[in-house]
């Protein structure tokens, strides 16, 4: 069966914020049938206060991001501009780069967390389903460093993803990759990298495909894939929680998707309507009014920035979501380039808009600064070094 897929209104920030929102707002609704985990017991009341808060909030957000992508749009890079061929997304120049930079990140993780726990410690927390010691030795003491560039895994893990499924490339690079990746979604539990790179990949993937094919037993096999391997990650990092709560594998990985998408707008709907003591109050105030597990701390964006700066924060969303929208527009009019990397990347950013500010963490800044920054400097000594052998070569013959 095939269904129209036009990825250039899909895969947009615009839409992708929305369909997220609208997406915890299902998972806040979703009954708990007197045994999943949803993060919280008492749902919030949803007055008219609070409907009309979030409305223009969100509202806010979706015609600042829209706005921002036809700004970006107005500085589309004319087709017939020489271009060179190492940001070509089939260009193996930055590929490579990106691959040692994650591979040199990942080792300098890796060697940080075992200065603190020796590899027998590390091997009982992943076997008794406790590996989050793992992360929290990591932060014991953290510091930017070669440490930050184990996010890279999203670019290089997201063209190996593409080129095995494009061109069914097994090289040893992408295997390699691969490899990086599931490091980083079971070993260091982040579950934001893997779900980020699926997202990147997609975006490669269906870039200027007007149509999709839908293969009902693939698209079923493919889901389950990815909820089985989610709630592996889940159950490596918290398996003690969900049997002392008594939730099976199946109800955990359940439980574990709801309470992420849902618990957020808990936090949302049972603060809109007092925005004062929030912008009064500053971190943490949210929970005098909501019923909310203290283990969740990514609660809604729109709280946080709320207690972070006041009503400066609706300035601040709509600044923000019309930046990003202008970059993303102008980065994916330079057409299938290594650029669609950092489009993945802001892409994934409003998708998470409806519980975290991504765009202002570490993490989205090395890829922004690393993903437009690489190409562009290879670029730059590669034009230096041809205009330098090409100045020399004129002297030779005058």
């Amino acid at each position: 069966m095939q269904i129209p897929f036009p990825s250039r209104v899909i895969l947009k920030p615009s839409f992708v914020s929305m369909a997220a929102m609208f997406a915890s707002f299902a998972a806040w609704l979703f009954p708990s049938f007197g045994f999943l985990r949803k993060g919280f017991d008492s749902p919030a009341r949803l007055d008219f206060n609070s409907f009309v808060v979030l409305s223009c909030w969100y509202l806010l957000v979706f015609l600042s991001f829209s706005v921002g992508e036809k700004f970006g749009q107005m500085w589309v890079v004319r087709r017939s501009a020489p271009r060179s061929n190492l940001i070509d997304l089939e260009s193996n120049s930055v590929y490579y780069s990106f691959t040692l930079l994650a591979a040199i990140g990942t080792a300098a993780t890796l060697v940080r967390i075992f200065q603190l726990l020796s590899l027998q410690q590390a091997i009982v927390y992943m076997a008794i389903g406790d590996a989050n010691e793992l992360k929290i030795a990591l932060y014991e003491d953290y510091s930017v460093g070669l440490v930050s560039l184990r996010y890279l895994v999203l670019f290089s893990a997201s063209v190996a993803l593409y080129r095995m499924i494009r061109s069914r490339s097994f090289a040893a690079i992408n295997i390699l990759n691969i490899l990086l990746l599931t490091v980083s979604t079971f070993l260091l539990g982040s579950r934001l990298i893997f779900v980020a790179t699926l997202l990147t990949a997609t975006l490669m993937l269906t870039f200027n495909r007007t149509v999709a094919r839908i293969h009902i037993p693939k698209t079923i096999t493919l889901a389950a894939i990815f909820f089985l391997l989610l709630s592996v990650a889940n159950f490596v990092r918290n398996k003690n929680y969900y049997e002392q709560n008594r939730l099976s594998f199946f109800a955990a990985g359940v439980s574990e998707i709801i309470a992420y998408l849902g618990s957020p707008f808990q936090a949302a709907i049972g603060t809109a309507s007092v925005t004062d003591q929030l912008a009064a109050g500053g971190d943490q105030t949210y929970r005098n009014y909501i019923d909310e597990e203290e283990t969740l701390n990514t609660n809604s964006a729109f709280v946080h920035l709320h207690e972070q700066m006041g009503y400066i924060s609706w300035v601040y969303i709509a600044f923000v979501c019309l930046c990003m929208g202008a970059v993303f527009s102008f980065l994916l009019s330079l057409g299938k380039t290594v650029f669609l990397l950092p489009c993945g990347a802001i892409l994934y950013g409003s998708a998470e808009l409806w519980r975290l500010d991504l765009f202002h963490q570490g993490i989205f800044i090395v890829w922004i600064v690393i993903g437009i920054g690489l190409p562009a400097f290879l670029i730059f000594c590669h034009r230096f070094f041809a205009l330098v052998g090409g100045a020399r070569g004129a002297a030779e013959l005058g």
